[in-house]
């Protein structure tokens, strides 16, 4: 087979939900095309330039036919994170912006979902930098992370999956910015969630790794950015020398916020309700 006919093959043609590019016109997207960056047997990323001419970031998820109707009847992961996505983008906080998600038939590569992102230029995750530059665990300052930390979790949002492999770095040394990926597990609760067993998950996710590269006082000075008392800072420390983030773990605390979230939106909307209810009623009395 010639290169150009192997190319054709391996192009496929979806529709772009979650209103980013124009809805009814198909997208032609293509793995050989582009710089492959993660190619594994049911996860496939790379990058190229789509249709509109931005460089994206392309995730398909390839999904057997048991998993696959299993979240056509819960949710998609990849509408998921597309919605975790845009409200960090909504609130102003620094995220890989979403371009649109679909699920379908792809072609050679079978059942699956997808989500577009654009891409990160001159960016590198936080952990391939910490492994590989010695000098960024002497001057780099993560006070605006903490901080955009905080912003994110006084509207409710919890990340979900905090690591320093989650956190991109762009323009490293000159002006670097922290860029939060990845939210296939993030929850948006109804309220300021800082102090809650939420946010202390998410900090310390993050924390575990911090710890491996910078001493312990600089982790607690950016404790402070994010706006955590004295004594809270220290009960974290202490847990953090007990905390591991196995797999098993990701799964019970992220059934658990599944439970805590829906919980929290019954209640508000039961609320709302109630008291929706008892403004009509006392209109109606006052007419009366």
């Amino acid at each position: 087979m010639k290169r150009d006919s192997a190319i054709r093959s391996s192009s496929f043609q979806v529709l772009p939900r979650g209103g980013r590019l124009p809805g009814g016109v198909p997208v032609e997207l293509n793995p050989t095309r582009g710089e492959l960056i993660k190619g594994e047997p049911k996860t496939l990323i790379w990058r190229e330039v789509i249709a509109d001419g931005r460089q994206a970031i392309v995730k398909l998820y390839q999904r057997g036919l048991v998993v696959w109707w299993r979240s056509l009847t819960s949710s998609l992961r990849v509408k998921h994170e597309f919605n975790g996505l845009s409200l960090l983008q909504k609130f102003g906080i620094p995220c890989s912006v979403p371009l649109f998600w679909c699920h379908g038939h792809f072609g050679l590569y079978g059942r699956g979902e997808i989500l577009v992102t654009e891409w990160v230029a001159k960016s590198r995750s936080l952990r391939n930098l910490l492994a590989t530059r010695a000098e960024v665990s002497r001057s780099l300052d993560l006070s605006p992370l903490f901080a955009d930390l905080a912003r994110m979790h006084s509207v409710g949002l919890h990340h979900g999956f905090l690591r320093t492999k989650n956190i991109l770095v762009k323009d490293y040394p000159e002006s670097p910015v922290f860029v939060l990926v990845d939210m296939p597990r993030f929850h948006h609760f109804p309220r300021d969630i800082r102090g809650t067993r939420m946010a202390r998950y998410d900090l310390m996710s993050l924390c575990e790794g911090l710890l491996q590269h910078f001493p312990k006082d600089k982790v607690l000075l950016w404790l402070s950015a994010y706006g955590m008392p004295e004594s809270e800072k220290i009960d974290l420390v202490v847990r953090l020398k007990r905390f591991r983030l196995t797999k098993f773990l990701r799964r019970v605390l992220g059934a658990e916020f599944n439970v805590r979230s829906a919980m929290a939106k019954f209640f508000t909307f039961y609320l709302r309700n109630i008291s929706e209810s008892q403004q009509q009623t006392g209109s109606m009395t006052s007419n009366e």
